[in-house]
């Protein structure tokens, strides 16, 4: 491609010199003018001068363009933003400038999430494999008892229990983690249909009766607003769960958990409110985090996956949780887009 462009530039040059000297002969044989013919002979060397200074100057222009372009080139390899050409400017080059610096910015951005993503798998391995460890070892541990035939009738019994406890726990970890994984994946869609939220916050209550009448807590729902709207029964229905479990696990004996109803002009308020130990202020922001639990839960069973679904599962409805929280108890705020017609009042 270069030596086809430098040999039609060279056969330019020769028709341009050969012109000239054509011009001139012409002038001085046929006019017979020697002052003429000396005139137009400098006329066309200066030109000639001017065309090759011209192209020389060109011929150094495209090679500090190279250079440049080269330059920027670089700096897309390098994952930079910095500037070559002028932005001052409105050219081709400051055009192609602008083109790469957004596509390094994004380059620069998908790198990041990667890496997010990557550390996120590390620590996503890293906390399952914690959460294994304790009812594996269980199960291997009191496995290797069972083999001991001195063993009483008691102690099997008691040992049967653990490793039942152990299966329990390690059955429940594993459906959070799945459940936990569909969502983050986008297995499972949000299949969003006009429901009725009261009949989807029972279903969340009957769900976890049986673990609150085993600890004597009443739970009381105070519908003060017969509200459908759009969402996925099931989801919510979860979600709802995983706080009135929380609320069953650190309320005491004799406790009360309250659930009201609420329905404003854009969001449906769901209120859940106990009279258990409560959340410091500080673990707050902490408590919607994959596998937290905070520092007063104390030997309460739970692996901290609950109240991370439930994040997971309101922001994917377009909501978001409010939580208050003392000494006296703690209360969360669920508010759902009330997305229907009007809300039909009882």
């Amino acid at each position: 491609m270069k030596k086809d462009f430098n040999k039609i530039n060279n056969i330019y040059k020769a028709v341009i010199i050969l012109i000239s000297i054509c011009l001139n002969l012409y002038i001085l044989f046929i006019f017979r003018n020697l002052e003429l013919s000396i005139v137009l002979l400098i006329f066309c060397i200066f030109v000639i001068t001017i065309f090759f200074i011209q192209e020389k100057r060109y011929e150094d222009y495209i090679k500090d363009s190279l250079l440049d372009l080269s330059q920027m080139l670089q700096t897309i390899i390098d994952m930079k933003d910095e500037e070559v050409f002028s932005t001052m400017e409105d050219t081709i080059f400051s055009k192609l400038q602008y083109q790469t610096i957004k596509l390094t910015n994004i380059l620069n951005a998908k790198n990041k999430q990667m890496e997010n993503e990557r550390n996120e798998i590390k620590s996503l391995v890293s906390d399952i494999a914690h959460q294994l460890k304790t009812p594996l070892t269980n199960l291997k541990m009191y496995g290797e008892f069972f083999k001991d035939e001195s063993l009483s009738d008691e102690e099997r019994k008691e040992f049967s229990e653990i490793m039942n406890l152990s299966l329990d726990r390690l059955t429940f970890l594993i459906e959070s983690m799945i459940k936990m994984s569909r969502l983050e994946s986008g297995v499972i869609n949000i299949r969003s249909e006009i429901n009725d939220l009261n009949e989807t916050i029972i279903h969340a209550i009957r769900q976890v009766q049986k673990k609150a009448m085993e600890k004597n807590i009443d739970i009381e729902l105070f519908q003060k607003d017969k509200v459908k709207i759009l969402h996925d029964k099931n989801w919510i229905s979860e979600a709802i769960f995983n706080i009135l479990e929380n609320g069953v696990k650190y309320t005491p004996s004799k406790g009360k958990i309250k659930v009201s109803i609420e329905s404003y002009e854009m969001f449906v308020r769901i209120d859940i409110e106990d009279n258990g130990m409560g959340i410091k202020e500080e673990e707050i922001p902490k408590i919607f985090m994959r596998f937290y639990r905070g520092n007063n839960v104390g030997n309460t069973e739970g692996i901290g996956i609950g109240l991370y679904l439930t994040r997971c599962i309101i922001a994917k409805h377009g909501g978001y949780i409010q939580v208050i929280s003392s000494e006296r108890g703690s209360k969360f705020s669920v508010f759902l887009p009330n997305i229907y017609e009007q809300s039909i009042k009882k």
